[in-house]
């Protein structure tokens, strides 16, 4: 865990540097001054797809609320919680809650870096996991489909596999890592869609005493389709230049 929140850590002071060291005077594509709307977006959401080759049943489910809130022209500081009800195959039953949050910062128009950690909590009737997945990429605004964004993430590995004499390690940590993509679009100023997918690589639970038995591991895949809502607190402002590209800065 402090090795991935230290790469994390580094991976945005890096952001931040690349970000102060482009122009403190945004420019659009067309070569105007491009002013961003500061207003927080509250967002509502759900996604579904399958999971299964992570150990749950199909089809997998989440609902939940969200929030982004620009500031300083080129960061971003979003925060989501996400229920599910997926039940796991090996209990035949299950739900689990999700908390993340993330800050961007852009260092072009289009281009910028995202830092993320996100904490997880499951319960069943067998047994209860919660842990910590920090992540680390790049964002790139786009319009293949309209006005969107496109996600590509790591996920680095957490938790405990071997007990210590410090540390039972009752549960064995999966050290779930991989590549996460995600493409969302806005179709209207109120709604978006769009699909999240990823490769990971985690393994099976085995006994926390006896290292010499190893584990088995394998390759597991996810493919969701996203919908949100989107709501805007606050009034739009208006920018006295009249030679301006008015933008919510999505």
């Amino acid at each position: 865990m402090r090795i991935a929140l230290k790469l994390l850590f580094l991976l945005l002071v890096a952001g931040v540097g690349v970000t102060f060291a482009a122009s403190n005077d945004p420019v659009s594509d067309n070569g105007s001054q491009s002013y961003f709307d500061q207003r927080p977006r509250l967002l509502l959401g759900a996604e579904a797809g399958s999971e299964t080759s992570l150990g749950y049943k199909f089809p997998s489910i989440a609902v939940g609320p969200g929030i982004e809130i620009p500031f300083a022209q080129r960061f971003e500081f979003q925060a989501h919680a996400q229920y599910s009800p997926d039940a796991k195959y090996i209990t035949n039953n299950g739900n689990s809650l999700n908390l993340d949050a993330s800050v961007i910062g852009f260092a072009t128009r289009k281009f910028g870096l995202t830092g993320s950690v996100k904490r997880s909590w499951l319960w069943t009737s067998q047994f209860n996991e919660r842990a910590w997945y920090p992540s680390a990429g790049i964002v790139l605004r786009n319009d293949y489909w309209g006005p969107g964004r496109l996600w590509l993430s790591y996920v680095f590995p957490t938790g405990c596999v071997w007990a210590t004499p410090g540390h039972p390690c009752t549960l064995q940590s999966k050290r779930l890592q991989g590549v996460e993509l995600n493409q969302e679009v806005r179709a209207n100023s109120h709604f978006r869609w769009g699909f999240r997918g990823g490769v990971y690589h985690f393994c099976d639970q085995s006994n926390p005493n006896d290292p010499q038995a190893g584990r088995n591991c394998h390759l597991g895949f996810a493919a969701l389709a996203t919908f949100r809502f989107e709501f805007h607190a606050g009034k739009l402002s208006h920018f006295a230049r009249s030679n301006s590209d008015e933008t919510d800065n999505f």
